[in-house]
């Protein structure tokens, strides 16, 4: 038995999105629920995480506009994305 954290249970703290990048993940939420059949109506977009799980929904389960739309909001997520070593 290996002494100290489990890797599989570490906990993490989610990385922030800026507000501006919320509301607009939450607005595409919104306007395509057919993307987001498993959303409970109260959850909310709150950290790069949840945008991102926003992106691959609409580029999986939406149409043509709603790929668009993801292909925008990803854009804005890239420089967030982007570490520094």
């Amino acid at each position: 038995m290996v002494d100290g954290p489990n890797e599989l249970h570490e906990s993490y703290a989610p990385t922030a999105a800026p507000p501006e990048l919320i509301e607009r993940a939450s607005a595409l939420v919104r306007a395509y629920p057919e993307c987001f059949w498993f959303w409970h109506p109260q959850a909310r977009v709150r950290n790069v995480e949840g945008v991102r799980l926003v992106v691959e929904h609409l580029r999986e389960y939406g149409d043509h506009r709603a790929w668009w739309a993801a292909q925008e909001l990803h854009k804005c997520l890239s420089p967030l994305s982007k570490k520094t070593y």
